[in-house]
């Protein structure tokens, strides 16, 4: 722990005496002595062995302190993602609540955990990301290519602007809501105005008001995943009693509590993490269903005007054949600023200004389209045309990450380079020289 927390905030450590008891609360005191916690989540749309990840980090699935992934080649190839263990928990338990092809809205995604871990076990769902903070929206679309996703479109609207576009649109909505933060203490020194009760009343109040917007866009009959990273009852509980006795909803029992979690207090479907339990640092969550009934019909999403003869959307598709031969259905083809996305069967989310609508495939310059790296981030790894393919450890990846030019005797045009047989990025082939395609902003020095 960074600091004293009973000198730091005597409010908070009198919140959790009375929450925890005395004995326990002394755990608690004893636990925030330890260093956080960190694991490795497998991407399951990247097929990496335990070992070579295990390799990269020095630990799987849980982290060794030294770890630093951001400077490893696989964790560039969005092979796995890091959270806190309890944050990983919570990101699985609405999985098995959604159905098929269903629309999904996660109203505060940043940095990406949760959004990245529905998108990637269910390819068949709609994912809308919102996150309100634009450079945090930034960071959630960064996380979101480098992990291959091919079902998300990114928004940085206000909640409000949500339900206004998106009323009864959703099948499933995650509300991972701004909180006090109490449970990152392990992480993050507070100062005292941090810890506050007047805080914890402002950000409950703030929960409120997002929850209610949350409220309007899931349909009848839907799920809401409620979750804070958060120990008041306040923030947490109370905000799960309000949806009950104002709105009809219901608690849910997930279908597998995770390990080293606790029940809610007087709610035992909720979820609860502390750092004396083992399961990582603090955590709430709760499943609930909206009550059934009909619902007013969704304001009918305006088709996007595009023309599947366009000459840049016929040249980005000649150029996708070259590097790949998996075929793209034309009419999934839509024209974004300067280039142009693939978007899901059906896509149900052209009322919402959007920084990015599903894949992401090329960018224009004039005519000519020169492939995006989101694209090669998330192609089908087996179906790629003359695509080189290293070792985690080897100098070309090293020469890559670092922006650097390397020998590679391929067929001359745009590759996508793989890394232990998962794509990494693109490489321009020119005369034995594979030129670096690597985005400026990724790469490792």
């Amino acid at each position: 722990m960074k600091a004293d927390i009973q000198t730091v905030n005597a409010q908070f450590s009198a919140r959790m005496q009375k929450l925890l008891g005395e004995s326990d609360y002394k755990r608690y005191l004893a636990a925030l002595g330890e260093p956080p916690e960190r694991i490795a989540r497998k991407n399951p749309l990247k097929s990496v062995s335990d070992e070579l990840i295990y390799s990269e980090l020095g630990g799987y699935p849980m982290l060794p302190a030294s770890a630093k992934p951001g400077k490893g080649a696989l964790h560039a190839a969005g092979a796995y993602y890091v959270q806190e263990p309890a944050a990983a928990a919570v990101s699985r338990m609405i999985i098995p609540f959604v159905p098929e092809r269903a629309n999904v809205l996660d109203m505060c995604a940043a940095p990406g955990g949760k959004t990245t871990a529905l998108a990637a076990a269910r390819p068949d769902c709609r994912v809308l990301a919102n996150e309100i903070v634009f450079s945090r929206a930034k960071i959630l679309l960064s996380n979101i290519e480098r992990m291959g996703l091919r079902n998300c479109t990114v928004t940085s609207l206000r909640p409000d602007e949500i339900s206004r576009r998106g009323e009864n649109l959703f099948d499933a909505v995650i509300a991972d809501v701004p909180c006090s933060g109490e449970g990152m203490l392990r992480k993050t020194e507070f100062g005292s105005a941090d810890l506050s009760d007047e805080c914890v009343l402002a950000c409950a109040a703030r929960s409120q008001k997002i929850l209610d917007e949350c409220d309007k866009c899931l349909r009848p009959g839907g799920v809401l995943l409620f979750s804070t990273c958060t120990f008041n009852l306040e923030e947490n509980e109370n905000r799960v009693f309000a949806l009950m006795n104002e709105k009809g909803y219901e608690p849910i029992e997930p279908t597998k509590r995770p390990a080293d979690s606790r029940s809610g207090f007087n709610l035992p479907q909720a979820v609860r993490f502390f750092p004396q339990d083992g399961g990582g640092e603090g955590h709430f969550a709760c499943l609930l269903k909206k009550p059934d009934g009909i619902a007013p019909a969704s304001k009918r999403q305006k088709s996007e005007k595009r023309n599947s003869n366009n000459k840049r959307v016929a040249a980005a598709l000649d150029l996708c054949q070259k590097i790949t031969l998996e075929r793209f259905n034309p009419q999934r083809v839509i024209l974004l600023g300067d280039g142009c996305e693939y978007i899901s069967e059906d896509y149900p989310y052209y009322a919402f200004p959007a920084l990015r609508r599903g894949m992401r495939m090329a960018d224009f310059v004039n005519e000519r389209a020169v492939p995006h790296h989101h694209f090669a981030a998330a192609a089908n790894a087996e179906l790629a045309l003359f695509s080189p393919d290293y070792a985690p450890d080897s100098p070309q990846i090293a020469a890559y990450l670092s922006g650097n030019e390397f020998d590679c005797n391929q067929k001359d045009g745009f590759r996508i380079l793989k890394v232990a047989s998962i794509p990494l990025g693109f490489i321009k082939i020119s005369d034995g020289a594979a030129k670096n395609k690597y985005p400026k902003g990724l790469r490792v020095f």
